[in-house]
């Protein structure tokens, strides 16, 4: 499915993926997908039901984003983690090796299937958007749904705009082919915009919890932590601090008093989760990959002691002995390591592999692990990094922020001052910036962060260039790398996309 396709309306009927709410049991039935339904949107989105529907497939939409196996989409590690040096690509079938040293070709599959799902994502946000003004909605009712999915095509446009730059906006629903045709990229600055104002609805017209089946639906706080990491990655950096201390006062998250416990599939939407794509194990479809994708391939009687996987094991990429030497340097305290990965010697060989995903399957590619999006920690680092960037004495609660961060990373008390661990109110604007830089990389392996992270504090170029020198790696990388090319097959069929300047603009 090409980029025309995502946005035609009565020409091209829209696979919804659809289902009512609670149709399975337990906490995710808002995203669950049986019987998916291919209806033309000119006969879909009528009614309230409809319009509920339109939301659940919305939703639906972020499994594909962050990796589904049933759709073929590797999701966002791809792009996160695998370009960084937290990680290295061990499969070359998947073409992940492209991404790991940066000799991506415009006919990649992995970019044109982020691609899709990312502008069917949006398309399926926009649709509810045309339609739901003409259902009959109570007003506070209409205006939660286009938070909901105002919240998602934010977060669609948000990875996109940092995978691409310049992309096409797409803001309303698209009603033929022909119209299709005439988007072509637009200013990364004006897709922004766009993101900012989405989440500014989302944030004011979305509740501050979500429980029972709709638990893990977007809140306040999911907005409001994100609009503060869009603003901070403008460097935007006052109203980023701003926003991102509301959802501190808020406190209506917490972290969780042992890290470990954040990834546990029996603790899923724990106090630290501000927002998470879900997914549900049991042969419904909608069960996630992560667990076989990140474990060695293991023979049987090792991979039942891991856990009880019966050496199912992908592995498509192995956690890089240069984020081991880094938990190492953090120190044996940092009970962090012990939680982000484990150990397995083939021969000679020691393979790392990433434990924030294990869980035991249905099937190979059917496991429990959400992907976590935003938590806590991460807004607790990123309101110290936005404070620190204004320029001035970094505040009491700013470095308390970090500092909590710090103390759970020693099994301490979150909330009780240690001067062992805690950095002092003295620190430079210099040394804290290092520090963060450490602390994020540490707290948020394998979460989808870092080369994000990288690109965002001007880092990726000295940072990968160092670490190919000191891996022995012949890559290198510069400027025009912190972009990832237009996928080949888009250009084809809408020519009036441009490419990334770095990358062949042929046709």
């Amino acid at each position: 499915m090409t980029f025309n396709q995502f946005f035609s309306g009565a020409a091209v009927a829209t696979l919804l993926g659809l289902a009512t709410l609670g149709t399975t049991s337990c906490s995710k039935d808002f995203i669950d997908l049986n019987d998916p339904t291919r209806l033309p949107t000119t006969l879909g989105y009528t009614d309230s039901l409809s319009i509920v529907t339109g939301v659940t497939a919305a939703y639906a939409s972020l499994q594909d984003i962050y990796g589904s196996a049933p759709g073929n989409n590797r999701g966002m590690f791809v792009f996160t983690e695998i370009p960084s040096d937290n990680s290295f690509a061990l499969t070359s079938g998947e073409l992940l090796n492209e991404f790991n040293d940066f000799s991506i070709s415009t006919i990649n599959p992995r970019l044109q299937s982020q691609w899709q799902v990312t502008y069917r994502a949006i398309a399926r946000c926009n649709i509810i958007l045309s339609r739901a003004g003409g259902v009959k909605l109570t007003d506070a009712t209409r205006n939660r749904f286009f938070g909901e999915v105002r919240f998602i095509r934010a977060l669609a446009y948000f990875n996109a705009v940092q995978i691409w730059g310049d992309i096409p906006l797409v803001k309303d629903e698209i009603a033929s082919i022909a119209d299709a045709y005439k988007f072509g990229r637009e200013k990364k600055e004006n897709v922004y915009a766009l993101i900012e104002e989405d989440l500014t609805f989302a944030e004011n017209n979305l509740p501050t919890a979500q429980a029972g089946a709709n638990l893990g639906r977007a809140t306040k706080g999911a907005a409001q932590g994100l609009l503060g990491k869009v603003l901070l990655t403008e460097k935007k950096y006052a109203a980023a601090a701003l926003e991102l201390k509301k959802v501190i006062d808020a406190n209506n998250y917490a972290l969780q008093a042992t890290y470990a416990n954040i990834f546990l599939t029996s603790n899923e939407m724990n106090t630290e989760i501000l927002a998470a794509a879900r997914y549900t194990k049991g042969g419904l479809g909608i069960g996630s990959a992560f667990n076989t994708w990140f474990m060695p391939v293991l023979p049987a009687a090792v991979a039942t002691t891991i856990n009880g996987n019966i050496g199912t094991g992908q592995q498509f990429n192995s956690v890089d002995p240069d984020l081991v030497a880094a938990f190492t340097a953090s120190g044996a305290t940092d009970v962090r390591a012990a939680a982000s990965f484990g150990t397995y010697v083939s021969g000679t060989t020691t393979l790392y592999y990433t434990k924030k995903y294990i869980d035991l399957p249905t099937s190979s590619t059917d496991a429990e692990n959400d992907w976590i999006i935003l938590r806590y920690a991460d807004v607790l680092l990123m309101y110290a990094e936005a404070v620190n960037e204004t320029g001035g004495t970094i505040t009491s609660a700013a470095l308390d922020a970090v500092n909590r961060v710090i103390r759970r990373s020693r099994n301490l008390p979150v909330a009780t001052p240690n001067a062992t661990v805690d950095l002092p109110a003295t620190i430079s604007q210099a040394d804290l910036r290092a520090r963060l830089a450490l602390e994020r990389r540490l707290e948020l392996n394998f979460e989808g962060h870092r080369w994000f992270d990288l690109v965002r504090t001007d880092q990726a170029i000295p940072v990968m260039n160092a670490f190919f020198t000191r891996t022995g790696s012949v890559s290198r990388i510069d400027s025009h790398n912190l972009v990832w090319p237009i996928p080949q097959q888009e250009r084809q069929t809408n020519p009036v996309l441009t490419q990334n300047d770095g990358y062949p603009s042929a046709l």
